[in-house]
Parts: structure tokens; sequence; C-alpha cells
């Protein structure tokens, strides 16, 4: 990694600058600075949402799920209990894990109510990752069940004060009363749930408060089930600076960035004129390229203090990190295409031409390194996640990649190619490949990879 100089930061934020949206911390059990030992409970509470009080699946009894911070290299242990009505898991999306700490049921056993599970591992990468069920899992993050993990490096250049931002939807029955998990049937599967209350930390259109000048690290998550985000900033310069695992390599455009269902990005954002209150706006992604797409809708407002504008923060530039691609010249070819199927006259979707089914797999040796072409053959984007591995995309529809980056989750527009590599380096075991719009997941749009010796 390189060693750019520091920051130098012009003044600190305004008192209470992210009091409206800050995520409640896990508290960590262990003094040792090396080890983050926190309790998590998946439960059913009362919340405020919009104002209402609404029962709603947590962890922790909040919305989002308490923040979990640890730095490379070290430990941790999270102690998992559930007393949901029904089982689940927790899978920690984006952070490398060995197989069976993955929180799949194809690695895991699901947590039945009552019951516990510890997961223990080493954060290896930073980057922002989040957290979330994985046992009938367009239901339970839609009822609520979803955080995010910061994993930190101390050595990396500061770029702005943190503020992550889970980005995330709600489906409504009523005032107050969630929708059920199984809403409009086939239709919710295949089209995929988008809820109508839209929600920043679990709260709606909230405000976060600047200074001109003063620069803000924003690190989001997409903790949606189907919904893409796409963010348009006002007032403020802003910058893509980090990806699914950590920085990117140089400076992209950052404001109208979009972020598939599980994707994450980092922005920098600088506020600009002074005594303004802007409202940062959810551009719809038109995902099914129908041409119609949705009024953007305001989701945050940011108000920059009436006071002269701070001077001395530049813009990020040049390398922030030197990223080094698996080796293109030894990788292996391998496609996967993302299908639209019939089974016994109900629409299906798949990879491969097959539906998901648990006694089937992929084998793939350690250590190898492999060249994928994903193709989406249907009409609309899908959400590309792959389990326990970091890629480098190379090329989508002819074009080269902006930017080198590591990535988890990656958005594969219909009927266009994406291309990828992948290094095996460790952690052999059962990893799932899926379409991380949740419903999909239910229409066997997922498959798993053996990764052995």
């Amino acid at each position: 990694m390189c060693t750019p100089r520091p920051l130098e930061l012009p003044l600190e934020q305004p008192p209470g600058w992210d009091e409206a949206v800050r995520l409640t911390e896990a508290a960590d059990a262990d003094p040792d600075p090396a080890v983050v030992d926190v309790r998590l409970e998946a439960k059913i509470a009362t919340v405020m949402l919009d104002g209402r009080p609404t029962q709603m699946w947590t962890y922790d009894g909040v919305v989002p799920g308490p923040l979990i911070r640890a730095r490379v290299g070290d430990t941790v242990i999270v102690r998992f209990t559930s007393s949901l009505p029904e089982p689940t898991t927790v899978h920690w999306h984006g952070v490398e894990v060995p197989a069976e700490m993955d929180g799949s049921e194809a690695t895991q056993a699901a947590v039945p109510p009552g019951g516990s599970f510890e997961y223990r591992f080493t954060a290896t990468k930073a980057g922002t990752f989040w957290y979330h069920p994985h046992v009938r899992s367009s239901a339970q993050v839609g009822f609520g069940l979803y955080g995010a993990i910061i994993v930190e490096d101390p050595a990396e250049r500061a770029y702005g004060d943190d503020l992550v931002l889970v980005l995330s939807d709600v489906s409504t029955a009523d005032a107050g009363v969630l929708a059920p998990g199984d809403q409009h049937g086939w239709f919710g599967d295949y089209f995929g749930r988008e809820g109508g209350l839209l929600l920043v930390n679990g709260k709606r259109l909230p405000t976060v408060k600047a200074r001109a000048g003063v620069p803000q690290r924003w690190k989001l998550v997409n903790a949606s089930r189907a919904r893409y985000w796409s963010l348009e900033v006002p007032n403020a310069e802003v910058l893509r600076i980090g990806g699914d695992v950590g920085l990117i390599e140089t400076p992209q455009p950052g404001n109208g960035v979009v972020l598939t269902p599980g994707e994450r990005a980092e922005l920098w954002v600088k506020p600009l004129t002074p005594g303004r209150r802007s409202s940062v706006t959810a551009v719809d992604a038109d995902r099914f390229h129908i041409g119609y797409p949705q009024p953007p809708e305001a989701v945050l407002e940011l108000e920059v203090l009436d006071e002269p504008a701070r001077h001395g923060a530049e813009a990020p530039s040049g390398t922030l990190r030197e990223i080094v691609p698996p080796d293109a010249a030894a990788a292996k070819p391998r496609t996967f295409e993302l299908m639209d199927l019939v089974d016994g006259g109900a629409g299906q979707l798949g990879i491969n031409g097959k539906t998901y089914r648990p006694d089937e797999h992929i084998p793939v040796r350690l250590g190898d390194t492999e060249r994928w072409e994903v193709h989406n053959s249907t009409a609309y984007d899908h959400s590309f996640h792959l389990h326990g591995y970091a890629f480098v995309p190379t090329n989508l529809a002819g074009r080269s990649w902006p930017v080198r980056e590591w990535k988890d989750s990656i958005n594969v527009p219909a009927k266009q190619r994406l291309e990828l590599l992948v290094r095996f380096d460790d952690r052999p075991g059962m990893w799932m490949l899926h379409c991380h719009i949740l419903d999909h997941v239910e229409l066997g749009m997922m498959t798993m990879l053996q990764v052995r010796p």
C-alpha cells in the first residue's frame, strides 16, 4: 500500500453534526485493543419508524443494528443469540471470514429460536461492510435485520470525518405495521420488493450539519432487498474514493454513483456555499430499463452553517491505494449466465440454465486464479455477489472498468457482459454466488462454489 502524506483538515465538524443519524455502536467487552468482543441479539422490538411506533425485527432493539468497529488485524468475536420466532443466521457481507463463519445455511446450521452461535474471525481488510441474515433473507432484511461493520486501517490517510450511512427501504401494510415478507407472492419475488418508505440509518429525511470547506467521508451501505440507490448531493464537491473493500486506486466522480443491493461506496464530500440547506436525493436507477424513472426523492438534508467557508482541504488526487489485480495470464476462464427460466410453467431465475439446488456445486481449486465472464441475458439488471472473496472488475460491455478496485457486489446490466478476475487464495469451503436482489434468491438465482485443495 502507498503511504501518501497526511491530509490537513481545516477544522472539526459543527457540534452535533451527525446527531440525527448517528448509529448505536456495539459495546466491546474485551479490554485488549486487538480484540473486539460484542454480544448481539436478534429480537422483535418496538422502534420509531417515521414517527410511529412499529414492531420490527432488530439487532439489539435498534434498526439498523449496532455499528461494529474493528481495525485490520483485530480478532472479532460476536456472541450471537436469537429471540426471533424463526431460525436465522448472521452473514458478514464482504468480510473475509472462514467458511464456517460465513453465516449461510450451506456452512452453518441456522440458529433456532432461543439458540446461540459464536462468530469468530480476523479482520484482514479495511473497508465498509455489513451484516444480515441468510435465512429467508428478503423477509428478514425487510423486517429490519441489517447493520454495518467498519474495518479501519490505522495507517490510512484521513479523508474527512467518517459518517456511516445505511440506506434501506421498508414496506408497510398500514401506518406502523410492516407488510408480510411474501407480499405480492411470485410477483414480489420476480420484480423485487421495494418499500415505499426510504430510510437513512433507520430515519426518514434526517439532517446532517456541515461547515463549508470541511470534508466528510460518507461510508454508504445499500441494505435494501431490491432497490438500487443513486444519491445526488447538491452544494458539495463529491468524489468516490472507496468501494466494497476499502479505497479505490484513484478518485472518481461521486455524484450519482449507483449502488446495487449489497454494494458499498465511500464518498469524499466537501460542502460548498455557507448558509444553505439542501436535499440529498435518491434518483431512480431504472433497473428495468422501462424509460420512465420515478421522480427523485429527498432522503437526507445537508445543512451548511451560515459562516465563512473554511479553506485548506484539497480534493483527493493521484493514487489513493496501489491495487495489484490477480494475474490475468494465469487465469482460467469460467462463464456464468444470469437467466430467466421456466420450470413447470412458473417463471424462475437461474444461473447457467439451472435454478439453485443445495446438492449441486461448482468445484474450484484452492490457489487458482480465474477470469469470469458474467453474462446477463435478462432484460433487467442484477446485483452479482460472491461470498468469501473479492474480485477486480476489468471490463463491462467491451469497455475497460474505469478504476482498479476490489469488489464483492456489482451490477450486471441487462443484456451485457461483465469480466472480472478472482483468486481463490485461501479459505477453502462452500461459498455462495447469487443475485443480491434478495427476492431473486427465492426464485433460484444462486449457485455454490466448493473451494478445495
